[in-house]
Order: C-alpha cells, then sequence, then structure tokens
C-alpha cells in the first residue's frame, strides 16, 4: 500500500497543521483577553463609584468653604469696626490726656517754683 500525494496536497495538509497549531495556541491569548477586559470592566465600575464619591465630597467641601467664606468675611468686618472704634477713642481721649498733661506739668513747676521760693532754677 502506497500513499500517492502530490506537492499541492502536502501544502494544503501542512498549511492545516500549522492553522491547528495557531488556533490552539490562541485559545490561551483569548482566554486571557477575555479575563483582562472583565477585570477593565470592573475597574472602571470602580472608578466610576470613586469619581461619583469624590464629586459628593467635593460639594461638602464647597458648601463648608463657602460657610467659612461668610464668616471670614464677619470676621474682617468686625475687625474694621474694631479698629473704628478703637481710632473713635483714641480721638476721644488724646485731646483731655493732653490737657491733664499740659496741666500736671504746669502744677508740678508751679509747686517747684513756689517752693524755693522763686529765686532758684527749678527747671534742673
Amino acid at each position: 500500500m502506497t500513499f500517492t500525494v502530490s506537492l499541492a496536497e502536502l501544502s494544503v495538509f501542512i498549511i492545516a497543521i500549522a492553522f491547528l497549531i495557531l488556533v490552539v495556541s490562541a485559545i490561551p491569548a483569548l482566554i486571557q483577553l477575555r479575563q483582562t477586559g472583565k477585570a477593565l470592566q470592573e475597574f472602571s465600575e470602580e472608578g466610576k463609584r470613586f469619581l461619583s464619591d469624590l464629586k459628593e465630597i467635593t460639594h461638602r467641601v464647597n458648601g463648608q468653604v463657602s460657610d467659612m467664606e461668610e464668616a471670614v468675611k464677619k470676621l474682617r468686618d468686625v475687625t474694621l469696626k474694631a479698629t473704628g472704634v478703637a481710632e473713635v477713642v483714641i480721638d476721644a481721649i488724646k485731646g483731655p490726656v493732653v490737657k491733664i498733661a499740659g496741666v500736671m506739668a504746669g502744677l508740678t513747676f508751679g509747686l517747684k517754683h513756689f517752693r524755693k521760693g522763686g529765686k532758684e532754677n527749678v527747671r534742673e
């Protein structure tokens, strides 16, 4: 029994075996690709949950920052008013204090002058 195979048949047989080897070796790669796709999808869903949480946190922080902004504005207004009150108090007290200091200095000079009989220099 002899088999006669032509060159075309041998070529087709070799191509079929090569294709079979290619398919068998591609199966694990396709399985890995499918697993990678699932992992990527899970990662994407986790990323969406993370972004929604981040959006909620950002919204809360923005609300708190606006509350802080109002508090800072009120503090600034109070500080400006306190500064204004301090200036008014200083302006109101400065005149009488200067007058009292002048009167005290005059009384001190006068008392020293009269005590020494008016003949000596009391400025020393």
